[in-house]
């Protein structure tokens, strides 16, 4: 299916630099986003990264950062999405670096994290960060802890970081965002769903008569999720009807 011409792309977020979060970023690039965000990176995570592509990514890697430094600039990012509320947190690489792990812990854990507010729907958007981070992201009692839990706080939906995979998964976490439903991007062939996500504290959500804890692209396919204004915005908790579909269906353009 072709996307039509006219379409752009005004945001876009890689969240860290290991090759499966990038590597179709040239077609990304391919529909000019205005604004881009990835980590903040130094040779340190450099070297972490390079020595974890086994996947043959380097080459791809590093064109993407040759392409990202000229044509956005570090940290680059903007404050007006009209109805829609974005915010972005991530640990600085050298604090990524004191949470243990290795190397690939390292870059995992200074991923990007997302948050999407929009009419009173919250999605956290998560990245690779492990379980040591979140739990040291939200123990903390500096700064690091007074800014990041209330943006983790009282989600709709949460992206599972990590895939899904077990290293990711964190009961700090999900007791703190408290999500409907939990969202898994994972490959067909990918083992590794910590089933963990299929209980509380994910609360869970009907879908067309069909009860869900977490919905994973490897059962589903494509997923796609429609927000409408709520019907009486000057309700107090007023929140826009949410409306899924899967699959193939997932790409139909309106």
């Amino acid at each position: 299916m072709a996307i039509p011409q006219t379409f752009s792309i005004y945001k876009a977020t890689i969240s860290h630099l290991h090759g499966d979060h990038l590597d179709d970023y040239a077609t990304m690039l391919s529909y000019s986003p205005t604004y881009l965000r990835t980590i903040d990176c130094d040779q340190a995570y450099i070297d972490d990264v390079k020595s974890t592509c086994a996947d043959g990514t380097w080459p791809k890697i590093c064109g993407f950062l040759q392409t990202y430094t000229k044509n956005f600039g570090i940290m680059t990012t903007s404050s007006n999405y009209g109805v829609a509320r974005i915010g972005e947190l991530s640990l600085p690489v050298s604090v990524a670096r004191t949470l243990g792990g290795d190397a690939n812990a390292r870059v995992n854990n200074a991923s990007v994290v997302t948050r999407i507010d929009v009419y009173g729907n919250s999605i956290l958007i998560c990245g690779d960060v492990e379980k040591e981070a979140w739990e040291g992201i939200i123990k903390d009692t500096g700064d690091y802890g007074r800014l990041w839990r209330p943006f983790l706080s009282n989600v709709d939906i949460l992206v599972a970081p990590h895939h899904g995979h077990r290293s990711g998964y964190s009961v700090d976490l999900l007791n703190l965002a408290k999500p409907a439903i939990v969202l898994i991007s994972v490959t067909s062939y990918d083992p590794h769903v910590d089933s963990r996500y299929s209980g509380p504290p994910v609360a869970g959500i009907r879908i067309d008569g069909t009860d869900y804890h977490y919905i994973s692209t490897r059962k589903q396919g494509h997923i796609r999720i429609e927000i409408a204004p709520p019907v009486n915005a000057l309700m107090i908790g007023a929140k826009g009807k949410r409306t899924w579909s899967f699959g193939d269906a997932a790409l139909s353009i309106h």
